[in-house]
Parts: structure tokens; C-alpha cells; sequence
């Protein structure tokens, strides 16, 4: 998982810049303009809103592997394989979010997560039509529960600096409590979790400029270490922590339409295993663009609609989320 099914960073941005503005006489306003016009940009002391919002991720690998040893750099004693993974995740999330101040807000949020693996590995000899691996593998259950809280520290002055920390708990169904299946070395199931408690402190600023709005945003995951059961024996794994940076623009068109677009880059450091670096632990570097929409519908709801693309290779492919916020 590794933190590629959170919402993060792009979805913290559209829900600061477009979706969790509102007046204190519950008038709600969910345009990049707004945040020029107001002051605060979290939800004012006593105000509440649900946000249900569905996700879709894809990601694939296609890799060629030599089974043998080659003789010359022309010259192959064994077998060329080529393998092609396909996972698809689609998320269902149900967030809650309370004012307790004008400068404060709670955030609660349950994901439901499915998903769909596959997994086809075959020789890649001339007519050969054999297959050593085949397996699809699909489920879905309740993902990792997330609770949050956001600060607002000014109010008089630009930029707007904006304080969060979020906590990831460990309710769904973990990668290790899963049996593995021997002959072809994969999962017997699917997993809806990281199977590890984490938590992110953020930092966000945004300056507005009239008509659009600058972001920037920087964070931290850190990964709890936990005892897991790794071939019948108890280890201690601590997951690799997460360096996050990003950055972009919202810009209204009109008081009912605005969009975003911004850039994120990720840097996974490498898990360890009873304290050290396991031997196939990887630095992993992830870069993805996102663009979004946001149409207001009437005064207490919005349809936000984002799309994002992996610009690294450890990036998934395609992820396209769809968010409707209702504010009470």
C-alpha cells in the first residue's frame, strides 16, 4: 500500500481551497475565490459536513526477467519470462468533518476499499503459449479509519498558514494476516490496510492572488514499527516514512466553477526489518500531476471531480476521484 491510496496531499488541497468554506450563518461558499474574499478557510466553530467521495486507482508493471545465466551478452542458457500485474482499487470513503473553532477543525473519515489483482507471468520463447502464473485475485472490505485535525495560525495577514496532523490507524485487513499461496508466491487474498498504525504532520500555505489561489504544501508519515509474523517467526517491520512536497494553483473562472492543477512528489525511505534494511529494500521516488474541477450545485453542496497521473515508473497510473461535500 504504502500510502498510495490515501487521499493526501491533492485531495487535502481542493477540500481546503473548494470544498470546506462556510459562512457562520451556514450559507456555504465552495469557490477559489472565496479564500481572497475570507479570512478562515476551515469550517467555522459549530458547522459540520459529510463528504462522500469515490476513487479510482490503476497501476500496472510489465517486466522481462531472465531465469539462468547467460554465457556471452548475446547468449542465454535458461528461460526469458515476462510478466504483466494489473491492480485496480476502487475506494468508497465517508468523511465527517466539525468546526470546533473558527481556527480549528476535526476530520473523520472510513474508506471501503476494493480491490482487483492480477498477475499473468509466462516464457516469452517464440510460440510458446504456456503460462507459469495466472491468478486474479478480488475483495473489498472496510479500509484504514483516519482521524485529523487542522489549525489555522493567521488570519490578518498573507499567506495563509495552515497546521495539520493525521493519524492512520491499522482497521483494515493487513498485507501479513493474509497466506500466501506457495506455488505461485502471491497473497490468497487481497489487503485493504498497511497493517500499521502511522502518522503524518503537514504544513500548508496558501497565498491568494486574485482570481486564483497558490499552494504549497510539505509532510512527514511516520510508520509505527510492529511485530509481524514473517515465515512463522515474530518480526519487527517498521514500513519506510514518507517525505511529501507539493505545490499548484487553483483559479476560479466564476463564482460557481473553479479548477486546480498541481504537482506532488513523494519520497518512500526504505522498510526495515528487526532494525534493519532488508536486502530488497528500495528507495522509491513518486511524482504524479493532478488537475481538478469543482462545480458549486447549490449553497450547501458541491461535485468535485480530480484526476491524477504517475509521472515515476513506482507511481500508479491513473487515479480518478470524485467528491461530494454536504454541509449542515
Amino acid at each position: 500500500m504504502l500510502g498510495k491510496s490515501t487521499l493526501g496531499f491533492s485531495a487535502l488541497m481542493i477540500c481546503l481551497i473548494q470544498n470546506t468554506l462556510a459562512e457562520e450563518s451556514n450559507d456555504v461558499t465552495l469557490t477559489v475565490s472565496d479564500v481572497i474574499d475570507k479570512r478562515g478557510v476551515l469550517s467555522p466553530k459549530g458547522t459540520w459536513s459529510v463528504e462522500g467521495s469515490l476513487s479510482f486507482t490503476q497501476n500496472s508493471s510489465n517486466r522481462v526477467s531472465v531465469v539462468g545465466y547467460t554465457v556471452l551478452p548475446t547468449l542465454i542458457i535458461g528461460r526469458i519470462e515476462v510478466s504483466d500485474a494489473d491492480y485496480v482499487t476502487t475506494t468508497l470513503g465517508l468523511t465527517a468533518r466539525l468546526g470546533l473553532t473558527n481556527a480549528t477543525e476535526f476530520e473523520l473519515r472510513l474508506p471501503y476499499v476494493y480491490r482487483n489483482d492480477q498477475v499473468l507471468v509466462r516464457p516469452i520463447e517464440t510460440g510458446s503459449q504456456d503460462t507459469i502464473i495466472n491468478r486474479s485475485t478480488s475483495g473489498g472490505a472496510v479500509g484504514d479509519l483516519e482521524f485529523a485535525l487542522r489549525h489555522q495560525f493567521n488570519f490578518d495577514s498573507t499567506p495563509y498558514w495552515i497546521g495539520g496532523l493525521r493519524v492512520k490507524t491499522r482497521t483494515g485487513r493487513s498485507p501479513y494476516d493474509i497466506d500466501i499461496d506457495e506455488t505461485t508466491n502471491t497473497l490468497e487474498d487481497v489487503s485493504t490496510g498497511t497493517g500499521f498504525w502511522s502518522v503524518e504532520p503537514s504544513l500548508t500555505m496558501l497565498y491568494p492572488s486574485d482570481p486564483a489561489v497558490l499552494f504549497v504544501n510539505i509532510g512527514y508519515i511516520f510508520n509505527i514499527e510492529d511485530s509481524v509474523e514473517l515465515n512463522g517467526q515474530e518480526t519487527k517491520v517498521a514500513l519506510g516514512d514518507t517525505i511529501s512536497l507539493g505545490g499548484g494553483m487553483g483559479f476560479a473562472v466564476n463564482p460557481d466553477l473553479s479548477f486546480s492543477l498541481g504537482v506532488n512528489h513523494r519520497t518512500i525511505l526504505k522498510s526495515k526489518i528487526n532494525g534493519g534494511e532488508a536486502n530488497d529494500a528500495k528507495l522509491l521516488h513518486l511524482d504524479s500531476l493532478t488537475m481538478g474541477v469543482n462545480l458549486r450545485m447549490n449553497d450547501r453542496s458541491s461535485l468535485n471531480i480530480s484526476a491524477q497521473a504517475g509521472l515515476t515508473e513506482d507511481s500508479p497510473d491513473f487515479q480518478l476521484t470524485m467528491r461530494v461535500p454536504y454541509y449542515f
